[in-house]
């Protein structure tokens, strides 16, 4: 089954059609028989598809992807409170404040591991400035644009801060942030 997503010119990189597709229907399949456990929340924030010249345009696949995170998380909160009840999401939800918690309580410029100088990762002042965001929601409920954080772009520094250490920190802060919206 083909997706009408629009197409980036042919000098423009964008998402292989083929592989956007076939996640599309492994996605639309799960949906429609909600007991299979192929595609999670998880999964849909952790795919990629690889670029090619002329594919479908990122945008709106990524938003696409959000929508679809979204309902996703929202049928698995649900189904885990009608298994479990609320006291198992309201822990779980608790358990992922606090590992943040201890994240954004460090230093700044120590709250994740720095790269060699040689290499480049995230710019450390921006992704304080993250974290100062997410603590200031933990502690007073100050509202968090779940989007922002999702599109949230670092600059490449010398020195900065290790990747997959924050993208996993902000895959967190995402699972707070559906958790809060569902309960």
């Amino acid at each position: 089954m083909s997706f009408s997503f629009p197409v980036a010119g042919p000098k423009e990189l964008g998402y292989v059609p083929e592989q956007v597709n076939a996640f599309i229907d492994q996605a639309r399949e799960q949906f429609n028989s909600p007991d299979a456990d192929q595609v999670t929340s998880d999964l849909i924030r952790n795919t990629h598809f690889d670029l090619i010249r002329g594919g479908y345009l990122i945008g709106p696949v990524d938003s696409a992807l959000d929508r679809l995170e979204d309902t996703f998380a929202s049928r698995e909160i649900k189904r885990q409170i009608a298994k479990s009840g609320d006291y198992a999401v309201a822990d779980r939800l608790a358990r992922i404040q606090e590992i943040l918690r201890g994240r954004v309580e460090r230093p700044k410029n120590q709250k994740f591991s720095n790269v060699s100088f040689l290499l480049r990762g995230y710019n450390r002042k921006q992704v304080d400035a993250l974290c100062d965001s997410v603590a200031r929601h933990l502690d007073s409920e100050t509202p968090l644009d779940l989007t922002a954080v999702r599109r949230t772009i670092f600059k490449a520094s010398r020195a900065g801060y290790v990747e997959s250490q924050v993208d996993a920190f902000i895959d967190r802060v995402v699972e707070v942030l559906q958790i809060e919206k569902n309960c």
